[in-house]
């Protein structure tokens, strides 16, 4: 590895753990990096009862994974691009191919398909831990550099904007 590719990789990582660490609702269900390598990015998450769909039941509620796909798709969008910039998510869509049951963390693996100065496509798959089983995938497509003139309902711009 040369120490230009030490550098982004180092940097990547730092990224991915202030982001990690400064949105709040990643923060709040404990999600953690645990890779990011090139335009691939690994996030964990262990379940708590509270995310629970049910009270009687240990299958974990779907707006957990939805968080989950979405933080580490909107991550890899940085690994790929090596910089920081606004992003904002257009569209995620999950296919559910089984129930995500709490008595394992779940990983998402993201991955960058491809990469425009405005808009990202990634794919997530979500597996539980020590389960080569998906139990759902993720496509999603993010808007970048989305800082700058705001547009309203009707196509016009906001003055002073």
């Amino acid at each position: 590895m040369t120490d230009s590719n030490r550098v982004q990789h180092s940097d990547a990582v730092s990224t991915a753990w202030q982001f990690t660490e400064q949105v709040p609702h990643g923060r709040d269900l404990g999600m953690q990096v645990v890779s990011v390598n090139g335009n691939q990015v690994c996030m964990r998450l262990t379940p708590e009862s509270w995310m629970f769909a049910e009270d009687s039941s240990e299958e974990i509620c779907t707006s957990v994974l939805y968080s989950l796909a979405d933080s580490a798709s909107g991550l890899a969008v940085f690994a790929e691009a090596r910089e920081l910039s606004p992003t904002a998510t257009l569209d995620l869509r999950m296919d559910y191919l089984r129930p995500a049951i709490g008595d394992r963390a779940l990983l998402a693996v993201a991955i960058c398909r491809q990469l425009t100065d405005e808009v990202a496509f990634i794919h997530c798959d979500i597996l539980s831990e020590g389960d080569s089983a998906l139990l759902a995938t993720a496509n999603a497509t993010f808007m970048r550099n989305t800082q700058g003139q705001q547009f309203h309902a009707g196509g016009r711009a906001k003055e002073g904007a």
